[in-house]
């Protein structure tokens, strides 16, 4: 929605789906300043319950929409008083569903990604940041591997098989990762007042100067000013840090720690959007299963320490 010659638009995607490094990228545009995380819709789904449970509430927002209107216009004006006076585009980023809309005729990037990839990548984002996580009702078997993983960041390089051996953690978070895109391509096909493009981030990793250039034409930025992407905000890193939040950032990671049994609840769970998508052929994917493989025996890098909050 227009604003004071601004534009605020969305980005959106599953967790661990790289809308944080969409986000930093999207920043170097000196016309485009984008943070979170807001959660906004959080406040809108309490406005669609509360409609849902009080009726003179929802008389109200039929005849006007007050309600949904001044809750938008907060979140409008919270945006515009943290984002750089300078910019012209105003970006909320947030891993979570377009659903609840909180900007109306707005623009909304949606990040996609392979779902073998996220479910590895979270287990380390668990382990690392269990303060955080723990609103998610993480399982108990991924969190008893937390002693052992702060001991020895490179515990699950030695062990690869223990890091998706816990069923309820990567069937919650293949069933979360299906209702996000689920609920975004609905939303995104249902909702006239807003204009929604999705992104692979393996698209990012394979073509990124392209779909970088065309994220900021679809927010309706000039591409023109686009400058040369830095090297640290390039596909993947350096070096691995299991103990950082840039750990690794590459694709295809998964292969490194997939199991059959891993295999068999991620099939279940999304196996036919994962082929929908194109992911992959069919339900039959090649794989290494490395619980049947033996124990690696390598030097590996001290990872840095993090430092004390």
């Amino acid at each position: 929605m227009k604003h004071e010659g601004k534009q605020i638009f969305g980005i959106r995607g599953h967790m661990k789906s790289g809308t944080n490094w969409l986000c930093r990228l999207l920043n170097l545009h000196p016309e485009i300043s984008s943070s979170g995380e807001y959660h906004w819709e959080s406040y809108f789904r309490t406005y669609l319950h509360n409609r849902k449970v009080f009726r003179n509430l929802d008389e109200i927002e039929l005849q006007s929409a007050t309600i949904r209107k001044e809750l938008q216009q907060l979140a409008e004006q919270t945006m515009l008083k943290l984002s750089d006076s300078d910019a012209r585009f105003i970006g909320d980023r947030t891993p979570t569903t377009i659903h609840p809309v909180v900007f109306k005729d707005s623009a909304y990037l949606c990040m996609m990604r392979d779902i073998r990839d996220i479910v590895v990548s979270k287990v380390f984002h668990f382990l690392n940041s269990p303060r955080v996580m723990a609103n998610f009702n993480m399982a108990a078997e991924v969190a008893d591997l937390k002693p052992q993983f702060d001991e020895d960041p490179w515990f699950f390089h030695k062990h690869p098989e223990k890091l998706l051996a816990s069923e309820r953690f990567v069937r919650t978070t293949c069933k979360t990762w299906r209702q996000t895109i689920k609920s975004n391509q609905n939303t995104a096909k249902n909702h006239k007042t807003i204009r929604v493009s999705f992104i692979k981030y393996e698209d990012l990793h394979r073509d990124l100067n392209t779909s970088l250039i065309e994220a900021v034409k679809f927010i309706g930025a000039d591409p023109a000013l686009m400058p040369p992407v830095p090297r640290y905000l390039r596909p993947g890193h350096r070096d691995e840090n299991p103990n950082k939040f840039n750990r690794k950032g590459q694709v295809g990671d998964w292969k490194n720690y997939m199991t059959g049994s891993a295999k068999s609840w991620i099939n279940e769970e999304c196996g036919n959007l994962m082929m929908e998508l194109g992911y992959v052929k069919s339900l039959n994917w090649n794989f290494v299963d490395v619980s049947k493989q033996k124990p690696k025996q390598r030097q590996l890098p001290v990872p840095q320490k993090r430092r004390a909050a």
